[in-house]
Formats: C-alpha cells, sequence, structure tokens
C-alpha cells in the first residue's frame, strides 16, 4: 500500500522525491520499534480504545471482550482487573488503563495489534503528524504505514526481589498480600512473562490465574 506522504509529493523531479522517501523510512522504523514487545511510556489509551470500541469504556457487545480496551475475561482476570470488577465493561476508565498499563509492560502493544499503533508515541510525533492530509483514520491521525517485524527487544537485565524476607529463593516465589500473577512475573522477570508463570504452576492454581492466595509457593522455573 503507498505511503500517504508519497501521494501528496508537490514535484516530479528526482531530488524531491527522494527527499520524501528518506523522511518516510525512520518513520516506519519507529513505528515498528513503538510497537514492539516492550511498551514505551506515553501511550495514548484513548485512541486506542476510540478505534477499538468508538471510545465506550462501559462496553459489552457479546463478542467475548470488554469495554474501552476490548480486553477478554481471562486476560482481565490475569492482570489484576478483578480486584476492580469482574469484568473490564464494569470497572472505570481509569481502572481499565490500570490494567492495560500491566498488560503492556508484559507484552507491549501486541494485545491491540491494529489499534496499538494509533496509541503509540510515535503516532503522536512530528514526523507522524507532519503530512497532514486526511488519510481516512477517524481519529485525524496519519499512520505510519505497513512496517516490517521486528526482532524482540533485549530482556530486562534487572531482577526486583520482594522486600520480604525468604518470600523468594531462585527457583520459587511466595505469594504475598496484594500479589497477582502479572506483578510477580514483571518483579522476579519470569522467562515468558505471566502466561509462562501459570503454565509454570497450573497445578497450584487450579482454580485460575486470577485465584491466588497469599501462602501459595509458585515455581519461576521449570
Amino acid at each position: 500500500m503507498s505511503s500517504p506522504l508519497a501521494k501528496r509529493s508537490v514535484g516530479t523531479s528526482a531530488s524531491v522525491l527522494l527527499a520524501l522517501l528518506s523522511v518516510l523510512g525512520p518513520t516506519g522504523r519507529s513505528a515498528a520499534a513503538d510497537f514492539g514487545p516492550s511498551a514505551p511510556p506515553g501511550v495514548d489509551w484513548e485512541s486506542i480504545a476510540a478505534c477499538e470500541s468508538n471510545g465506550r469504556w462501559h462496553t459489552n457487545t457479546g463478542n467475548g471482550y470488554h469495554g474501552g480496551l476490548q480486553i477478554a475475561p481471562a486476560t482481565w482476570r490475569a492482570y489484576g482487573g478483578k480486584r476492580y470488577a469482574p469484568r473490564a465493561d464494569l470497572a472505570s476508565r481509569e481502572q481499565q488503563i490500570a490494567v492495560g498499563e500491566r498488560i503492556a509492560q508484559d507484552r507491549g502493544l501486541t494485545q491491540w495489534p491494529v489499534c496499538g499503533r494509533r496509541g503509540a508515541p510515535s503516532a503522536k510525533s512530528p514526523q507522524a503528524t507532519s503530512t497532514g492530509g486526511n488519510t481516512g483514520n477517524t481519529t485525524g491521525k496519519s499512520t505510519a504505514g505497513t512496517t516490517a517485524p521486528r526482532s524482540p527487544s533485549a530482556p530486562r537485565t534487572h531482577h526486583r526481589r520482594p522486600t520480604t524476607p525468604g518470600a523468594t529463593t531462585d527457583h520459587t516465589y511466595v505469594v504475598q498480600p496484594g500479589d497477582c500473577l502479572s506483578t510477580i512475573a514483571q518483579r522476579t522477570a519470569v522467562p515468558g512473562g505471566t502466561q509462562a508463570l501459570y503454565d509454570l504452576n497450573k497445578p497450584t492454581l487450579d482454580e485460575g490465574p486470577d485465584h491466588i492466595y497469599p501462602g501459595q509457593r509458585l515455581r519461576l522455573h521449570a
């Protein structure tokens, strides 16, 4: 699909065309980098919600996804949403965004493969918005076009441990009050994130990923 920037070329000379392509190239790379597995700060959740649900934070159309960010019940529970409400559409806008932030920290914006691009910081950068014109985007923002997939970002180098003495070892973690799987996975830097932590502990978490209790000992490695 041709770039909106290329469609609006103001001249026919080769020098002008090369200049336009030189601007377009870095923009495409920036969009791919921002959309990767590690979400950057400054995600525009309003733009994602506008794309996913027309900005209706309490919508439930019966399609299996709920709320402004269209979060499935299993994902909502796995990332601590049940502390707010049984489903995303029953929680406030701020609570849905809080769960969205936890999902983005664990998975990047891949949870929203199309609409996530509209909420990535690059969608609001001067490079992405300087082309102007109507590209058919109902939010009024221009898109960066189709980009090639990139390799996953480098693994986190930090390894934070709970402050409770004896709560964790190199291979296990004891659940503390207020914990949810996503926070445990992030705190202990489990390879594979929340889903991998749940898969390792299905026999212990036999009630589902949203039912964890203080005192349970979870495995951190296979």
